[in-house]
């Protein structure tokens, strides 16, 4: 194998890929990057058996070849040659990479490529396309939601479902729950269903950054693939049933508070120094259009917060958690956000003003 590549292209494939690299495994080769060259294309591949990922550059001068190295190293190397000038690489037989730059030329130990794990094929008929925005918007506003508990592995990933012309994304932890819906086309021979692991979305976001590319979603037999420009990153998907959701969506509330939302946000945040010392707890309460936000704790001391709100119906009382509040405040894009209020003990409903595709359920606390 050799080729010629620009140090920036090649750096940036290797850099799309890092985050499939496992840090921790008994196969040392799941640590490193397989370097495929064929056809006048590049063609990096990194997995650690749970997710997997591809980046494909165009190469101007290339033969055929392939060699796993270590992916720490290689990357290590290029990032710190010189910038303005090509990378010659180069592998034998005996899984030897060398990579020339100018005065430079390094020599890294691989492994053959042949004893790289292969990607799993994620053939399927079932293909949703999204704009960048929109399964961003998708997955940033759930994705906080979903447990961190692997006891309960259904709700460590977020449902998303699609019927040919909406998609929705659920996640929850059992104390709040986060529902968001796109309009996605596509095609399929039947609706979609599916619970992808939390993981897999991260790095999603990662490489989406604020690209506009369209992303290709394919769904297969226990696997997901989701390709964005040269990149593509294929997950394993979680077995099992999700929740009953709906079940725990008020129909409806008697009380609404609306607010400001980065008003409401800043105060949540500075209250929740002192409710974090003990449970995290933020007591709500309404004096005709006002909101106090207040925490106390014996350890740090009291917080006490002053918001004007709208207010329609009786007076609010009621407690939550303040980095559930916080977390779904720093999300949210609009101006006024809206939360809509049975009873203390009653579960509250948020959503924001102009959009009507999105909502969150958030369980309160005992006010005592």
């Amino acid at each position: 194998m050799n080729f010629t590549c620009s140090k920036r292209v090649f750096h940036e494939a290797l850099q799309s890929v890092a985050r499939a690299v496992a840090t921790r495994s008994t196969l040392p080769i799941l640590g490193n990057v397989l370097l495929e060259a064929k056809d006048g294309h590049l063609k990096l591949v990194t997995t650690d058996l749970e997710i997997g990922m591809t980046c494909v550059v165009p190469l101007d001068d290339s033969g055929n070849g392939a060699v796993t190295v270590p992916e720490r190293i290689i990357r290590d190397v290029v990032s710190n040659l010189s910038s303005d000038t090509a990378l010659k690489i180069s592998a034998d037989e005996r899984s030897l990479l060398t990579v020339s730059a100018g005065k430079s030329q390094y020599t890294i130990h691989g492994l053959p490529a042949d004893e790289f794990p292969a990607l799993p094929e994620v053939a399927s008929d079932t293909i949703i396309h999204f704009s960048a925005s929109a399964i961003r918007d998708l997955v940033r506003k759930t994705l906080f939601a979903a447990s961190t508990d692997e006891a309960r592995v259904i709700l460590t990933g977020c449902l998303l479902t699609w019927d040919g012309e909406t998609a929705m994304m659920v996640a929850t932890d059992t104390h709040r729950l986060a529902m968001k819906k796109v309009a996605a086309s596509g095609q399929c021979s039947s609706p979609v269903s599916v619970i992808i692991p939390s993981r897999a979305l991260q790095e999603l976001l990662r490489l989406l950054g604020s690209s506009d590319d369209t992303v290709e979603v394919t769904v297969g037999t226990g696997q997901i693939r989701f390709s964005t420009g040269r990149v593509q990153l294929i997950s394993r998907l979680i077995e099992g049933q999700f929740p009953a959701f709906e079940r725990v969506i008020p129909q409806e509330t008697h009380k609404h508070m609306a607010a400001n939302r980065q008003e409401f946000y800043d105060a949540v945040r500075r209250a929740s120094i002192v409710a974090r010392a003990e449970s995290n707890k933020l007591i709500l309460k309404s004096e005709d259009s006002t909101l106090i936000i207040t925490a106390k704790t014996g350890e740090v001391g009291e917080a006490r917060e002053e918001l004007t709100i709208n207010l329609e119906g009786e007076p609010v009382g009621i407690a939550f958690n303040a980095e559930y509040l916080q977390d779904v405040l720093a999300v949210l894009d609009t101006e006024t956000v809206e939360i809509g209020l049975t009873g203390p003990l009653n579960p509250g409903l948020l959503k924001a003003e102009g959009e009507p595709d999105y909502i969150y359920v958030v369980m309160p606390m005992q006010m005592l």
